[in-house]
């Protein structure tokens, strides 16, 4: 009887699709085979090509016998690190962040602030890149490279008025202005065009350059700017304030209550009902009626009707009108020769210096005392010490401060004396009721006057006539 053949032990090795993977199964002998070697096992995975990430601890495991039959994970390979994407981070907040009315606490909603602008001054940070981060390539079971995916570069969304750095790492603001997005750039424009009203749907303007308003300003809002203001509407009880020029196409009305400001000239077709600020000249195409009207420069109404009526009109050099007052005799104050702007600061300085000079005597008294009682200040308590030289700064701040008081005092009485040269221009007539002051002097018109200039005379106030 022949004897059966013997079954050594068997080894199948499997790989996965993609590569990543392999497996190996080991068999038993049988009729007294011989069971499978580790060298036999790793030939076998040789013969596959599977080269990459074999695991030893496994290897060891699949030739056991408990384990005969059995997928055994083998070898593994790397998957790839695939690159990061660079990215776009704004030092801004993004219209989506900040526009729409603020809710405080209490669930008030302010709809003046709508956060429709974004002031940025230059040199300021608007945008950091973060640059692609390549990825690292990975390794399957049979040794083979497998690349990353690659990674996406950005560039920096540069638009008008942006700068970036040599690296093209960061967006810089290269003028003062309002920070945006148009089509898909950061643009910083120093100019702000508003198409339509200033109202609920804009909310107040606050803007760091120019403003451009083709509508008008309602009754309640504000609008202040770094730059110049043009409305080619009106203005209507609302407060408007510019570091420049305003000018208002239109015309000022109904605001006693509000201001129209301008560190330099102001342009109006009209001004009624309400106060206005230049800091140089005014300049009105029709009249001033019931206002108050403050320039450091002139005040001038220069077109067929020029009429100045009621209120109260302040220039430091000249105000030029056809006609001042009414038939009706309403009351009209002119005062030129004093900067109105200059007026009200002078008076408050010398009540801070008469009120700082009392002090400095109390103190300057208390430490004469103290020096002429002959005691040492080393032998004085720590508590009195400490007092003694609080007293000595008290006393060399307020020598300070009264010292620039002074010089800024005489700095305004010198223009005040420059004021001598003022002098208000009537073109046709003034009527009854209008009361000319040029410096401390005044002049009350109780008769109609024509063509007049009304000047400064050895401290008076002395009447010419333009004809």
């Amino acid at each position: 009887m022949a004897e059966e053949p013997r079954i050594d032990g068997q080894v199948n090795v499997s790989v996965d699709k993609d590569m990543m993977r392999a497996f190996v199964e080991v068999t038993g002998p049988e009729e007294g085979g011989v069971p499978c070697s580790l060298e036999q096992v790793r030939k076998v995975l040789a013969e596959k090509g599977v080269v990459y990430g074999i695991k030893e601890e496994a290897l060891q495991q699949a030739v056991l016998a408990e384990n005969w039959r059995r997928d055994i994970l083998i070898a593994e390979g790397v998957a790839p690190v695939d690159g990061v994407n660079a990215s776009i981070i704004f030092k801004f907040p993004l219209p989506k962040e900040r526009i729409g009315p603020k809710v405080d606490d209490k669930g008030n909603v302010d709809y003046h602030d709508l956060g429709l602008i974004y002031n940025v001054k230059r040199g300021t940070l608007l945008v950091e890149r973060i640059p692609a981060i390549e990825g690292e390539p990975g390794t399957n079971v049979l040794g083979n490279q497998i690349p990353p995916k690659k990674p996406k570069e950005l560039r920096l969304p540069r638009g008008k008025n942006t700068v970036a750095d040599n690296e093209e790492r960061f967006l810089y603001a290269a003028a003062d202005g309002h920070v945006t997005i148009m089509d898909n750039k950061v643009v910083v424009d120093p100019v702000l065009h508003i198409n339509g009203n200033i109202d609920y749907s804009t909310g107040d303007i606050d803007f760091i350059g120019n403003v451009l308003i083709s509508g008008m300003v309602n009754s309640g809002f504000k609008v202040k700017a770094e730059g110049d203001i043009e409305i080619n509407g009106f203005i209507e009880g609302a407060d408007v304030t510019a570091t420049g020029s305003i000018v208002v196409k239109g015309g000022i009305a109904g605001g006693l209550k509000s201001l129209v400001k301008a560190g330099e000239n102001i342009y109006a077709r009209f001004i009624e009902n309400s106060r206005v600020e230049a800091g140089k000249d005014v300049i009105v195409k029709d009249a001033i009626m019931q206002s108050f009207v403050k320039a450091g420069g002139s005040v001038r109404v220069s077109d067929r009707k020029a009429l100045i009526v009621g209120g109260c009109i302040q220039a430091f050099q000249e105000i030029e009108s056809k006609v001042l007052g009414s038939q009706l005799a309403t009351q009209t104050i002119v005062e030129v020769g004093i900067n109105p702007l200059f007026r009200s600061e002078y008076q408050n300085l010398v009540k801070q210096k008469t009120e700082k000079k009392k002090l400095f005597d109390n103190l300057s008294n208390n430490l004469q005392i103290f020096q002429r009682s002959g005691v040492s200040p080393d032998s004085l308590t720590e508590n009195k010490r400490r007092a003694l030289l609080k007293m000595l700064e008290d006393f060399k701040k307020l020598r300070q401060e009264i010292a620039e008081i002074e010089e800024r005092i005489i700095y305004l009485e010198e223009e005040f004396e420059k004021g001598s040269m003022a002098r208000v221009k009537v073109l046709e007539t003034v009527y009854p009721g209008v009361r000319i002051s040029i410096g401390q002097s005044m002049y009350i018109v109780n008769d109609i006057v024509k063509f007049a200039a009304f000047v400064s005379d050895q401290g008076e106030v002395k009447l010419t006539s333009l004809r």
